[in-house]
């Protein structure tokens, strides 16, 4: 059930956009955003937080989004590309009951200093996350 939702969260970025998830390749097509984070929460729901059966289902994630690119306005393009295709938005997941994705920043834009260019340029990374919960239908 976890990686459908992060499969359902990609799946709203529109085409055009270099999207891979958890990984980027040795040779990455810049800009590009990779998806990540955690495995998320899994709790029972009800009034007080438990059903009767105690089985879980409610999912509460936080999916990351790393934006690189080789300039800084490349990077701000792709996050403001993508911040328009999930922040708000709604997954489709079959079985599931999402909300809305809901966006914060995590980290500012900066240059990866540990990544050299062909040329010897540092490519440039910005890091949002966007909050998820969804319920079991």
């Amino acid at each position: 059930m976890i990686l459908e939702h992060y499969s359902a969260a990609k799946a709203l970025i529109r085409t055009g956009t270099t999207v891979y998830m958890w990984s980027v390749p040795d040779t990455p097509k810049y800009p590009y955003v990779c998806l990540w984070g955690d495995p998320g929460n899994e709790s029972s729901g009800g009034p007080d937080g438990d059903s009767l059966e105690d089985v879980p289902d409610v999912l509460d994630l936080r999916i990351r989004a790393t934006y690189a690119g080789l300039t800084g306005d490349s990077v701000l393009i792709v996050c403001r590309n993508t911040r328009a295709d999930l922040n708000r938005k709604t997954p489709a997941v079959a079985g599931w009951s999402p909300g809305k994705l809901r966006q914060a920043s995590l980290m500012d834009v900066q240059t990866d200093t540990s990544v050299t260019l062909t040329g010897g340029a540092n490519p440039v990374f910005a890091v949002d996350e966007f909050a998820l919960v969804s319920s079991k239908l």
